[in-house]
């Protein structure tokens, strides 16, 4: 199962945050249909193939590609020169 570290749930979590009562936004990584690598991206629910991981007020919706590619994995974050988070998938220690 996927896992986040700290700063991964931090940020995770500040995009799941609510946008309406039926809304329940998360982040979602998919295998990019134009190239061999995966996309991160905020949506507002997941897809109905989508395996969801969730954990206290994080979520995260993996395609069926990236739930299998990263099913013992670290969902890690950190921030480039100008501010934006840059999510990092690694194999789990």
């Amino acid at each position: 199962m996927l896992t986040l570290t700290k700063k991964a749930h931090e940020a995770v979590a500040a995009i799941s945050r609510p946008t309406a009562p039926s809304h329940l936004p998360g982040l979602r990584i998919c295998r990019r249909p134009d190239r061999p690598t995966f996309a991160v991206n905020r949506v507002v629910s997941p897809h109905e193939s989508d395996l969801v991981v969730e954990h206290a007020g994080a979520r995260v919706f993996l395609g069926p590609i990236a739930a299998l590619r990263f099913s013992d994995s670290v969902l890690d974050v950190r921030t480039d020169d100008l501010g934006r988070l840059q999510f990092v998938v690694r194999a789990a220690a």
